[in-house]
C-alpha cells in the first residue's frame, strides 16, 4: 500500500514539476518564484498557477476519499483549493468552466466509490478538458492559461485515474481481505466463558469476542459470524 502511494506521489510530483515548463504562453513568461508572501500572493494572479493549485486540490480530495485515514491528502487538497479560490478572486473566471471542472472531479469521485469500469472516468476526463479550456475569459490584462499546461494536467490526471488509483483500490481490498474480515466463518475455541463477552482463539490468535446466542463455555468450539472493529461476533460451532 505504501509503495503504491509512493508511486502516486512520484507521478503527481513529476506532473507538477513539469508543469512550469509548459506554462509559457504567447507574449508572456512563466511565473517566477517569489521570496516573500506578497510576492506569492501576487503570483496568484497568474491563471497558470491558480489552475495548477486547483488541480492539486482536486487530487488531494480524491486521494483522501480513496484512501481514508491518510489525512495528508485532505490537508494538501484543502490548502491548494483555498489558494486557488483566493487567486480566482482577481482573475476573469468563467464560472461555467469552473462548474464543468467541478463536475469532472465529482465523476472521478463517483467512479472511486462505485466503480463503473472507467465510464465515469472517461466522462470526467472529457469534462476536465472542456472545463479547463474555458476556465478563464479572454482578457488582455492577464496572462493566458497555457494549453500545454492543460494538456500536461489532463494527461497526468488520466494516468492517475486509469492506472495508479485502481492499483491503490485493489491493494486496499487485498488488505481488507487479509485483515479482520478474513476471520468470518472461521472455527475457533473459547478461551474464557463468553457471558456474552470474553476471549476466543482463532487462527493462532486471541480475540475479544461477543456471543450472539447467550453463554458459551470455555473450551467450546465457536464460529465467527461477523467482525465489528476488533471484536468478533461468534456463535457455537455446529457439528
Amino acid at each position: 500500500m505504501k509503495k503504491l502511494l509512493l508511486i502516486a506521489a512520484i507521478f503527481l510530483s513529476l506532473a507538477i514539476s513539469a508543469a512550469p515548463l509548459f506554462a509559457q504562453v504567447e507574449g508572456g513568461t512563466t511565473l517566477r518564484g517569489a521570496s516573500t508572501l506578497q510576492g506569492f500572493l501576487d503570483g496568484l494572479k497568474d491563471p497558470n498557477l491558480v489552475y495548477l493549485l486547483l488541480i492539486i486540490g482536486f487530487y488531494g480530495i480524491i486521494f483522501e476519499i480513496a484512501t481514508p485515514g491518510i489525512t495528508i491528502g485532505s490537508v494538501i487538497g484543502i490548502a491548494s483549493l483555498a489558494l486557488a479560490f483566493i487567486g480566482m478572486g482577481s482573475l476573469p473566471v468563467n464560472y461555467t468552466g469552473l462548474i464543468v471542472m467541478l463536475l469532472s472531479f465529482v465523476l472521478f469521485v463517483l467512479d472511486v466509490k462505485a466503480p463503473t469500469h472507467g465510464i465515469l472516468t472517461v466522462c470526467g476526463i472529457l469534462a476536465l478538458t472542456i472545463g479547463s479550456l474555458i476556465l478563464f475569459k479572454a482578457d488582455p490584462q492577464f496572462t493566458k492559461l497555457s494549453k500545454a499546461l492543460i494538456a500536461a494536467m489532463v494527461i497526468s490526471t488520466t494516468g492517475l485515474m486509469a492506472f495508479v488509483l485502481p492499483l491503490i483500490l485493489k491493494a486496499q481490498k487485498r488488505k481488507a481481505f487479509s485483515g479482520t474480515e478474513s476471520l468470518t466463518d472461521n472455527i475457533g475455541e473459547a478461551k474464557t466463558d463468553l457471558i456474552p463477552k470474553g476471549i476466543v482463539h482463532i487462527k493462532g490468535e486471541d480475540w475479544y469476542a461477543e456471543s450472539l446466542e447467550g453463554t458459551i463455555k470455555s473450551g467450546e468450539k465457536i464460529k465467527v459470524k461477523s467482525v465489528d472493529g476488533l471484536i468478533v461476533k461468534v456463535e457455537k460451532a455446529r457439528q
